[in-house]
């Protein structure tokens, strides 16, 4: 996969949002499903969902669950659905905090694997590739650590 994320203020997300009374979000909300679906091979459907009854909490629950999964690489996919429908409007901030850390970062399908392993960073508690000598979310080095 190919690393396609843009980097984007999140001020600028939020002007934006609230000058064209909310339609960038929606455009915004577009964009990084796309960047995650292609750079991360996460499946968040299409997003004429959310115009959609009903149907706008199961979209909302996947893109909650990339987000956890692909993103974040935890397995906390409930609580950030829990987080993005009642505290929605803190959800450009998170997510595009995260995705801007990607930015430029070549990310290699060992990155994107979904299984953990039993390893963690001793400084910001993410699992870590068995053989990470760095770790790839704080940038902690460290070395001989079982």
């Amino acid at each position: 996969m190919t690393n396609i994320i843009k980097e984007r203020n999140v001020v600028l997300v939020y002007i934006l949002g609230f000058c064209t009374l909310g339609f960038y979000f929606f455009y915004w909300y577009i964009q990084t499903k796309r960047e995650i679906n292609e750079t991360f091979g996460a499946s968040i459907p299409t997003c004429w969902l959310l115009i959609i009854p009903i149907a706008n909490l199961y979209w909302t629950f996947k893109y909650a669950e990339a987000y956890s999964t692909y993103v974040l690489k935890d397995d906390n996919k409930v609580l950030w659905a829990l987080i993005f429908l009642f505290v929605g409007i803190i959800v450009p901030a998170l997510v595009q905090i995260e995705l801007n850390k990607y930015v430029g970062k070549n990310i290699s399908l060992g990155a994107m694997s979904t299984e953990k392993s039993n390893r963690r960073c001793p400084n910001c508690g993410r699992h870590i590739p068995e053989d990470a000598n760095v770790c790839p979310y704080c940038g902690k080095r460290f070395e001989n650590f079982i």
